[in-house]
């Protein structure tokens, strides 16, 4: 049980000295990868309908490795009153966890509550893989963990970047260091994100991959006509706190709206740092040029991006920064700082780079406002089509679907390699601390085994995958359906 490994099993490779046919085993393993379909169970505290970069992130790549004939499940916390199983496009499974949460929609983690519920959703749906999204999730912790003592191949996508000085980011990057020593292997959205992940979990470089986000472009076209040309417009969208850069943008305001009687804001996001906006708006009587119009949903970006001709994005830091693309794919002109991965995201003639601070931020911004009022500047349409081949879906699920292959091919380590893996990788105190916990569980999971064994856990029918029953209800119904060119 602690040990045993579920899903695709495959022939000891040959070595290359004693096999006469390598370039023809080379092509049936590529062609067998390529024919290879996964079970795969998404976990997060972050999905719809929450609104953000991680939950826009698991939709998008479960849509399109549902698309490749995989099966993909969705587990999260419930939202309010949404609870139990619902079905998104394309027949995509989401579980809603009767689960507590604690700050900031991240439910409270025990490693014993949301076992019986995590078990149940992987037996019940045949889980060969368990890719969790997110450090601050706890569910995405419990998930690896969970799925190690059941013996699940694990992946884990990092979306953020951290430090290591103050006390939240130490304790943080132990959790870590404890979820991802025994992670078969770990998705990061850019090299920097790469080589801040890789030391913070004092991992191998080598079991880390960098695979970034992307967008869909036919959500994000360009629409000049939206745009008032008697006046320039910047536009903010964010989360209005500290990390977004917010202090920076208060600081710029003033400053540009006196030089340029022409300029606008318009700014989408909440949070506790909207209240230093009004102050400034209320300061210097701005009313008039600076809009501030809340939480925006997703499908409400582009309308409020098309209306402008500059994209904004003040982060102090950020492994990979969505907003800046939907930006340029509108057709804006993209004005960012210079920090964490975003120097890896656009090519130089789409972005304008700056330092952390006002001084630095206003110099690019009276540049890009400079080269707009010559009309030296590309124009929408010309932008939206540099963006739109640069990140795709599809390619993202394609580099995603590689590393699943690969981690099919791992073995799952035995409880007692596990334990000593912990015991050596995560220090003295947490190793051991951790290694009492993976005992416990196993305990547990025996107990929950007992009680209820796996064979008396009804299967759940599939609504995705080579043997969806959706999609073979659909393909009858459309085979019922008279074609009107024959009759």
């Amino acid at each position: 049980m602690g040990h045993r490994k579920r899903g695709h099993t495959h022939a000891p490779k040959t070595p290359s000295s004693l096999d006469t046919h390598s370039s023809s085993s080379t092509l049936l393993h590529t062609d067998h990868e390529q024919g290879m379909k996964h079970r795969i169970c998404m976990v997060s505290d972050f999905f719809y309908p929450n609104m953000g970069g991680v939950e826009s992130h698991i939709y998008q790549l479960s849509q399109c490795l549902i698309e490749k004939g995989h099966k993909v499940v969705i587990a999260t916390h419930a939202y309010g009153d949404r609870r139990g199983i619902r079905y998104l496009t394309n027949g995509l499974k989401v579980y809603y966890l009767p689960l507590q949460v604690m700050y900031n929609q991240s439910t409270a983690t025990t490693c014993f509550h949301s076992l019986p519920l995590l078990r149940c959703v992987f037996v019940r749906e045949r889980i060969t893989i368990v890719h969790a999204h997110s450090s601050f999730s706890a569910m995405a912790h419990d998930a690896l963990f969970h799925a190690k003592t059941m013996g699940l191949n694990t992946v884990f996508t990092d979306h953020s970047l951290f430090g290591f000085a103050d006390l939240s980011s130490v304790l943080t990057n132990k959790l870590l260091t404890v979820s991802l020593c025994d992670t078969n292997h770990i998705v990061c959205v850019s090299y920097t994100s790469k080589e801040n992940t890789v030391l913070r979990a004092a991992l191998d470089p080598e079991i880390v991959s960098v695979i970034p986000n992307a967008v869909d472009p036919t959500d994000f076209t360009p629409d000049p006509c939206r745009r008032d040309n008697r006046k320039i417009t910047i536009v903010v969208i964010s989360r209005l706190v500290y990390r977004k850069g917010i202090d920076l943008l208060s600081g710029i305001i003033p400053e540009l709206c006196g030089k340029h009687p022409d300029l606008c804001f318009l700014i989408g996001g909440e949070g506790p740092k909207r209240i230093i906006l009004e102050e400034v708006r209320e300061k210097y009587q701005l009313h008039d040029r600076v809009r501030l119009l809340g939480a925006l949903d997703h499908k409400d970006v582009r309308d409020v991006l098309v209306r402008g001709h500059i994209f904004l994005n003040t982060s102090l830091t950020e492994a990979f920064c969505m907003a800046i693309v939907e930006g340029a794919s509108c057709g804006l002109q993209v004005v960012s700082t210079r920090v964490g991965g975003i120097p890896e995201v656009l090519p130089d003639e789409l972005v304008t780079l700056c330092g952390p601070s006002v001084r630095s931020l206003c110099d690019g911004l009276e540049t890009v406002i400079a080269r707009i009022r010559t009309g030296n500047v590309a124009s929408p349409a010309t932008i939206h089509r540099k963006v739109r081949t640069l990140y795709t879906w599809r390619n993202v699920a394609e580099r995603t679907e590689k590393v699943y292959n690969r981690v099919c091919r791992e073995p799952v380590l035995p409880f007692s390699e596990r334990l000593h893996r912990l015991r050596s990788h995560c220090g003295a105190v947490a190793g051991s601390i951790f290694s009492f916990f993976a005992v416990i569980t196993f305990l547990f999971l025996l107990l929950l085994q007992w009680l209820r064994p796996d064979h008396l856990i009804d299967v759940a029918i599939d609504s995705s995958g080579p043997h969806s029953q959706m999609g073979q209800q659909l393909s009858k119904k459309k085979s019922k359906t008279p074609n009107p060119a024959l009759s």
